[in-house]
């Protein structure tokens, strides 16, 4: 083999190697920003069903909207929505 066909395999060698450790350093990356999101996605619906629990209960005990928006943090739309479909309205 030839110097340069011997440097010519280096480089390639170099470049296949190249690939491989990026390729499996964009994985762990990609893997940690999934983790990252689906924890955030699954916080924030834990807490919007935690929110109309709370709605429901205080539908049934007759609180009103308005009051049951202020301490959940939903909307009085998203309130009319969950007692329509609940038949607590």
């Amino acid at each position: 083999m030839t110097y340069e066909m011997e440097l010519l395999v280096r480089h390639n060698d170099g470049i296949r190697e190249g690939i491989a450790i990026g390729r499996k350093e964009g994985l762990a990356a990609g893997r940690k920003e999934g983790l990252s999101q689906g924890l955030k996605q699954g916080q924030a619906a834990g807490s919007q069903l935690r929110a109309q629990k709370v709605a429901l209960s205080m539908l049934e005990d007759k609180a009103s909207i308005a009051l049951i928006s202020k301490y959940t943090g939903l909307s009085e739309q998203e309130i009319r929505s969950l007692a329509k479909e609940h038949h607590l309205l």
